[in-house]
């Protein structure tokens, strides 16, 4: 790789990583927490005179099924009964609005066994906390101090900044618990997504930065990777243009900043094809040809041990494996005979064996869980399967597969709450028109146009391609838009290879690959605020980003 083309990578790289950066999630959220053991434990309050108090909130951490009641009374003799706070999610603040007027607040626990770690009070039309003169246990466990000892953090309004949203609630909750040794809320996928989420817990504490990193990180790596698949088959500059299409890719963007496990797998899968796409151009079972099958089934493997949705992959790869080796026996009939002495038994070391291993291991934390053994582990395999085979959910932005090319149905994931009159703050997964439209029609005119079809490494990526689509052809359960984006990344390639194609004989269609990419830069700026959470006016979003009446940003109230 040439000085110029690494700089350029590297330029990418180092801007998507930024961009991804800005507003991820803070990691000024409460740290510490009181856990009551017993029913009616209660924590007096004392605000030192009597407040009209419009607003309580709360930082609830696990579990979800812990509540508390508010009593409130302005001589300490009577009291009047309160809300009840109860979390609807973990690790994220809520809050009940009053007015109550009272000096002492009584915070009785309902059902214990919870984690609550932050109370703060908000006097009505001010979104600063009351200062609290004292806190006194009247019956209450150690530890309830926690409960007003940063003070200084404390969020009036919800906000994506400060707590999980969308399956943060499962998957980030879940990194928690294996770092803790606690039972996993989130079974459905196999562990490894939620351990490298763990990662970043483990290294920049439980907050909405710590549990979003390592998604920032693997959303930018897939960027080079990208890269490195688009130039097996075509120069550098394509395969440049490949990746910075894909650098600008609202899913990619929106999916690496959200504590879920889609970009894993996708990133794991890719290396996967990437390496078996190697292995083929070496065109022998070397020490390097095994290498590269090794890398291949390795990353596979990890990709299982994510989401089993890279079991779709590998039937892809089982596809292109097969039939690189007919051909090559059909050219040379003592070919066969190697493959069935010396590849297959290999292959089978690397694509089963190995991965088999990476899977097992990967649910290591679930055995050290108290109580927890190998029976359960095999009992966990089995449920999972039932669940998303048997899954009859609804949801409003639920989206079939023939639907994920056009993006009829974005996937709205984050609402803001209290901003100003005519403002909303949005995120929303879906794709880049510019990759996405364009690159499902290039996939079209491949499958009808032989000359570009027969072009080395076409084939093998509508292979690619298609071994992440179509099975979801065949999946019972509620589909999202989201479970397309292990297709992207090959629509983008495909696009490299299509332009190289083209310019072959038309140098001066190069002008289109730059009108696509300034397109591509274009509508990701256009797009950028609902993309990430950034409060933007309502009538900029409703004028310009809805093109469509299925496209919902924001609700009809705001």
């Amino acid at each position: 790789m040439t000085r110029k083309p690494l700089f350029f990578l590297l330029a990418l790289s180092l801007f998507s990583l930024l961009v991804s950066l800005y507003r991820l999630g803070s990691r000024d959220v409460p740290k510490t927490f009181w856990e009551p053991q017993g029913v009616g434990e209660t924590v007096l309050v004392d605000l030192g005179e009597t407040r009209s108090v419009g607003r309580i909130s709360c930082f609830f951490g696990l579990p979800r099924e812990s509540t508390y009641r508010i009593e409130y009374s302005e001589d300490g003799v009577t009291w009047r009964k309160g809300p009840e706070m109860k979390p609807d999610w973990v690790f994220r603040w809520e809050h009940v609005d009053g007015p109550f007027s009272g000096r002492y607040f009584r915070i009785v626990v309902e059902h214990p066994r919870g984690m609550l770690g932050e109370v703060a009070f908000f006097e009505a039309g001010s979104s600063r906390p009351l200062p609290i003169a004292s806190v006194t246990a009247l019956s209450a466990s150690e530890g309830y101090e926690r409960l007003f000892d940063e003070q200084a953090i404390a969020q009036y309004e919800r906000s994506y900044l400060t707590g999980t949203y969308f399956d943060e609630i499962y998957h980030a909750r879940t990194a928690f618990e294996h770092l803790h040794r606690l039972p996993p809320y989130e079974w459905t996928h196999p562990p490894l997504g939620k351990l490298i989420i763990a990662l970043g817990v483990a290294l920049f504490g439980m907050n909405p930065f710590g549990w979003r990193i390592m998604g920032v990180v693997f959303g930018t790596l897939l960027v080079p990777v990208v890269f490195f698949l688009a130039r097996l088959f075509v120069e550098e500059r394509y395969a440049l243009f490949a990746a910075a299409l894909f650098a600008f890719d609202f899913m990619r963007f929106v999916q690496a900043r959200i504590a879920t496990i889609d970009t894993y797998v996708v990133f794991f899968v890719l290396l996967a094809f990437l390496f078996l796409f190697r292995y083929f151009l070496h065109g022998a079972e070397d020490r390097e040809g095994l290498r590269l099958l090794f890398l291949s089934g390795l990353f596979f493997g990890l990709g299982a041990a994510t989401k089993w949705t890279a079991v779709y992959a590998g039937l892809g790869m089982a596809v292109l494996f097969f039939v690189h080796h007919g051909l090559r026996a059909r050219k040379n009939p003592l070919h066969g005979r190697h493959f069935l002495r010396r590849v297959l038994p290999f292959s089978m070391l690397f694509f089963l064996f190995i991965p088999a291993c990476l899977y097992f291991l990967s649910y290591i934390p679930y055995l050290l869980v108290p109580g927890h053994s190998l029976r359960d582990i095999f009992r966990y395999q089995l449920s999972m399967y039932r669940y998303h085979h048997d899954l009859k959910a609804t949801h409003p932005f639920a989206s079939p597969f023939w639907e994920w090319p056009v993006m009829a149905r974005p996937i709205w994931l984050y609402k803001g709450e209290g901003l100003p009159k005519g403002y909303i703050s949005s995120i929303v997964s879906f794709g880049n028109p510019a990759l996405w439209w364009i690159g499902g029609i290039t996939v079209l005119f491949a499958l009808v146009t032989p000359a570009f079809l027969k072009r080395q490494g076409v084939f093998w990526i509508l292979v690619a391609f298609f071994s992440q689509y179509v099975p979801w052809i065949f999946v019972p359960r509620i589909t999202f838009i989201y479970h397309y984006y292990g297709c992207v990344p090959f629509l983008a390639v495909l696009l490299g290879v299509f332009f190289a194609w083209l310019e072959e004989d038309n140098p001066e269609a190069r002008i289109w690959r730059w009108v696509l990419l300034g397109g591509a830069v274009a509508l990701f700026v256009l797009f950028y605020p609902i993309l990430s959470g950034l409060p933007v006016s309502r009538a900029y979003v409703a004028r310009f980003l809805r093109w469509f009446p299925s496209w919902t940003f924001f609700s009809g109230g705001e």
